[in-house]
């Protein structure tokens, strides 16, 4: 087990498009989440001895109190052996970076951020429900750099109603200047309990065309790629050595922990997510029994599909020989249509790996369907 993911349920307001586990909550709700998040911690204590990577995500993280993720972090130090953690992610909000909040990041190891930007675009950030500007996320990023904190992501989402690539291309520009290291693209995706959901549902927004929207993002490939950012996974880029090690971990489909309500985690071909009602998380943590939202062990088909399901998001593809290795077959004796969708040219064998060509990434979906 080389990976824990913590959920913060909490922000400040919600977002327009998000369709992730969160609430706005008061101070003593999110003291008593921390004290059962960190029972929850003790609980797996078995499964933290070989951490590698943590990635604090939510919700927004940087919506607690600098006291309580304190807390949270003497809590993590006490479990995890911090000189075994090669990549610990924060996410955290432009509005929220200030120095303190910096200063304990740097003091508890924490050496990526993940900033939600989203856009720094007026109107895009309207749409999106962001309280931020463009001037607070510089501001944000040159506090993080200041502090030392230069492992930079930040999210961006383009592909809103009738957007260019214009728009994006500015906002990237800018990044560029501030020096991020990382930028995970995102095209909005409307999920249906969504205010952006209820929106398309009463015909008061409308989405981007399909084909406009592959357009933007072949441009946004070349453009990054032509500014010496590697594409290393469909939606993300970075400088070079500088790919999340954590992402890789799922996108590798290999075993992580999960900590906190909502949050999902892998072990031993299982696939759980803690419930989503925090009561019912108190609970469960109370009886030392935790409560699933679901729980889902995974036939070896299954695994095979989510192997190749995942890995044909990274650019480098999935490894054959990694392949029969993990499940003891050929990926062609699994797999018998893939020489055809490799003579369409929607996949490329280069003897190592099988994988999606470049510049074909748009058409990603035409292939993940047949492993479904």
């Amino acid at each position: 087990m080389k990976a824990i993911y913590i959920h913060i349920p909490f922000c400040d307001h919600i977002c327009t498009y998000c369709d992730f586990y969160k609430m706005v909550a008061k101070e003593e709700l999110k003291v008593n989440y921390i004290d059962y998040l960190i029972k929850e911690l003790a609980m797996k204590k078995e499964y933290l001895a070989d951490i590698e990577t943590i990635y604090i995500g939510g919700g927004t993280p940087s919506s607690l109190s600098l006291a309580l993720l304190e807390k949270l972090f003497q809590a993590l130090v006490s479990v995890i052996s911090m000189d075994d953690v090669q990549e610990f992610t924060f996410e955290v909000n432009p509005n929220d970076v200030t120095f303190e909040l910096a200063i304990l990041l740097k003091q508890y190891h924490i050496n990526r951020i993940s900033l939600g930007v989203q856009s720094l675009n007026k109107r895009k950030l309207k749409m999106l429900g962001r309280s931020h500007d463009k001037k607070s996320i510089h501001q944000a990023i040159q506090i993080l750099r200041t502090t030392g904190l230069t492992n930079i992501n930040a999210d961006l989402i383009y592909g809103i109603g009738k957007e260019r690539f214009c728009v994006i291309k500015k906002d990237i520009r800018k990044l560029m200047r501030d020096k991020v290291t990382h930028l995970s693209t995102y095209s909005l995706i409307i999920e249906e309990k969504t205010i952006i959901g209820r929106q398309l549902a009463l015909g008061k927004f409308k989405p981007m065309d399909e084909d406009k929207e592959a357009n933007i993002y072949r441009k946004l490939c070349h453009y990054l790629t032509k500014n010496h950012f590697v594409h290393y996974e469909i939606s993300n880029f970075c400088h070079s050595g500088y790919q999340s090690k954590h992402n890789l971990v799922y996108w590798d489909n290999l075993n992580y922990i999960g900590v906190g309500a909502g949050a999902s985690f892998y072990i031993d071909n299982i696939r759980y997510t803690n419930v989503m009602n925090l009561q019912e998380y108190f609970d469960g943590i109370d009886k030392q029994e935790l409560t699933y939202l679901e729980t889902t062990k995974l036939t070896d088909d299954e695994r095979m599909a989510e192997e190749m399901i995942l890995g044909l998001r990274k650019l480098e593809g999935v490894k054959k020989d990694t392949f029969h290795t993990k499940f003891g077959v050929d990926i062609y004796q699994q797999y018998p249509f893939l020489s055809d969708l490799i003579t369409r040219n929607l996949l490329i064998d280069d003897n190592v790996f099988i994988k999606v060509p470049s510049d074909k990434l748009y058409l990603i979906n035409e292939v993940l369907v047949n492993f479904i």
